[in-house]
């Protein structure tokens, strides 16, 4: 075995320390630039202006009261569209109860805010409540605000878990064809497919009408989306839409050369008639449902919500409920989905009056699950 010379062994050591330092040199200049952005991050994070936004308890656009508290925040968020040195803290401390209808309307107008104003930031205060937390990462929420929270356990709750959440820019339901494959496994056949024709209806009204003109008369840039959930729980399936464009009321009155002849004069007749007894805009969505089947003359456009509602009677034993929701107006088949109001069928529909818009439309079914009873019934008849 041959031995190194001294000189070598002091060659080596000095080319050992030269790459040590090297290496060390590299490390501390990584952590430098790291150190450094952090203090630049920090610096612009101070700079910004911090607005805090404290939803309550409830978040729903059904109800009046936490309706008008959460329209306040989403009114509060066109504030800020071109705004670039603002932090936004989303306080859900005491908030108990995330329903489908506000969470998806909620969601809708934070992305809405995010795609017009890239730069905006946001900090969170979560809730005391575990599962509304969950809710928040179910739905996408704290992802879409680049947030994240800790959880003590990645099992959620039974009535979070089974959220799920789709969104597009078009009439095509694609994106959603996973939650369109669950239904199918929860729902018959035939029922799966009445949901599917409803949805299609709901997004083909929203491409060709919604965002027909501007939300807003101060509005510079439009998001043409429309959002989607569904979710399972004791038995039922809920489906909720959302757009955030002019409402059905608004949609109803635009002038086009395709709309019928008699169109406004009858639409003008049943708005007097029955906006005593609703409000303009629960009359308005009355009459897209009840005059007819389409404003227009075109063969190949859908029959709208006079579908959609035509739709639900057919499914499971006529145990489906509606809510459509559209600015100021409602029309809600109630078959036992809103508990604070009467039951009610297809001929007696309620409409709620509300003092705040919700410049947008939210449909939301309640659909009994029925795939299991089918099969039971069918090995009965065997």
């Amino acid at each position: 075995m041959k031995f190194l010379s001294r000189k070598q062994r002091e060659h080596a050591a000095r080319i050992k320390r030269f790459r040590e330092y090297s290496v060390r040199k590299e490390n501390f200049l990584r952590l430098q630039r790291k150190h450094v952005t952090n203090r630049k991050i920090k610096s612009n994070l101070e700079k910004k202006v911090i607005i805090d936004l404290n939803f309550s308890s409830y978040i729903t656009i059904l109800s009046p009261k936490p309706r008008k508290f959460l329209r306040k925040i989403t009114k509060k968020f066109r504030e800020y569209y071109y705004r670039g040195d603002v932090c936004i803290r989303l306080n859900f401390k005491d908030t108990k109860k995330m329903f489908a209808d506000g969470t998806l309307y909620l969601l809708a107008e934070l992305e809405t805010l995010t795609l017009i104003n890239p730069l905006i930031t946001f900090k969170i205060i979560p809730s005391d409540e575990k599962i509304v937390n969950q809710v928040l990462q179910q739905t996408g929420i704290l992802k879409l605000l680049k947030l994240t929270l800790k959880f003590e356990t990645d099992e959620f709750d039974e009535s979070v878990k089974y959220w799920n959440y789709a969104s597009g820019y078009n009439s095509e339901i694609d994106s959603a064809d996973s939650m369109l494959d669950d239904f199918e496994q929860i729902l018959s056949e035939d029922t799966s497919k009445n949901v599917f024709t409803s949805l299609t209806e709901a997004l083909t009204n929203c491409h060709h009408h919604a965002y027909e003109e501007k939300r807003f008369s101060t509005e510079t840039k439009s998001i043409k989306k429309w959002w989607l959930f569904s979710q399972e729980k004791d038995g039922v399936l809920t489906v909720c839409v959302c757009d955030l464009g002019i409402g059905i009321p608004r949609s109803l009155t635009r002038n086009t050369p395709l709309v019928k002849e008699d169109w406004f004069g009858r639409l003008k007749d049943f708005i007097k008639l029955n906006k005593e007894k609703y409000n303009h805009d629960s009359a308005a969505i009355k009459a897209a449902i009840e005059i007819g089947n389409t404003r227009t003359n075109l063969p190949n456009r859908g029959k709208g919500l006079n579908q959609i509602i035509n739709k639900i009677n057919t499914m499971t034993r006529h145990k489906v409920s509606i809510a459509i929701l559209s600015n100021y107006g409602s029309y809600i088949i109630n078959r036992g989905f809103v508990t604070d109001l009467p039951t009610t069928d297809i001929i007696n529909a309620v409409a709620v009056p509300y003092t705040e818009s919700i410049d947008g439309t939210v449909i939301v079914w309640q659909i009994p699950l029925d795939k299991q009873n089918v099969e039971v019934l069918v090995k009965a008849d065997e």
